[in-house]
């Protein structure tokens, strides 16, 4: 199984992939059958297709990932980060308008948000992430002056 070391240096690349726009470069990190869930509760998505189209919208939306200080399970297999992300309100934010969790901003195309979230990992035996889960929910999402 991965060390504590490895597993908390999967969750910091994952942000800085993310903060680059490498897409490809975070798909990497994962398993090419990862199960994620962004938020834990909205349903898990399966596979780098699926992962890569949900990394392309917020890379798409400016996404930036502030990282907090990554710790390890004891288990030898998960790692979690707190993250601090603020992107645009598009392309994504009409998605959660729907869904309840946002109202509309007055400008849309000036809106930036901020999401604070706990970033979940689970490690595999091939040293790729197989699963992936954010912890937010509708306090954890604000609008930027």
């Amino acid at each position: 199984m991965p060390d504590e070391a490895t597993r908390k240096a999967l969750a910091m690349a994952h942000c800085e992939r993310i903060n680059a726009g490498d897409v490809e470069g975070l798909l990497a990190l994962y398993s090419p059958a990862v199960r994620f869930e962004d938020p834990v509760g909205a349903g898990a998505r399966v596979g780098h297709g699926a992962l890569r189209s949900h990394i392309g919208g917020a890379v798409a939306a400016g996404v930036h990932d502030a990282c907090g200080e990554p710790v390890a399970a004891p288990d030898g297999r998960h790692a979690a980060v707190p993250v601090t992300s603020t992107m645009n309100f598009l392309p994504n934010g009409p998605l959660m308008v729907r869904h309840g969790i946002l109202t509309a901003p007055e400008e849309p195309e000036k809106a930036r948000m901020e999401f604070t979230c706990m970033l979940v990992i689970e490690v595999g035996e091939s040293g790729l992430i197989e699963e992936m889960r954010a912890y937010w929910g509708r306090s954890d999402v604000r609008f930027l002056e």
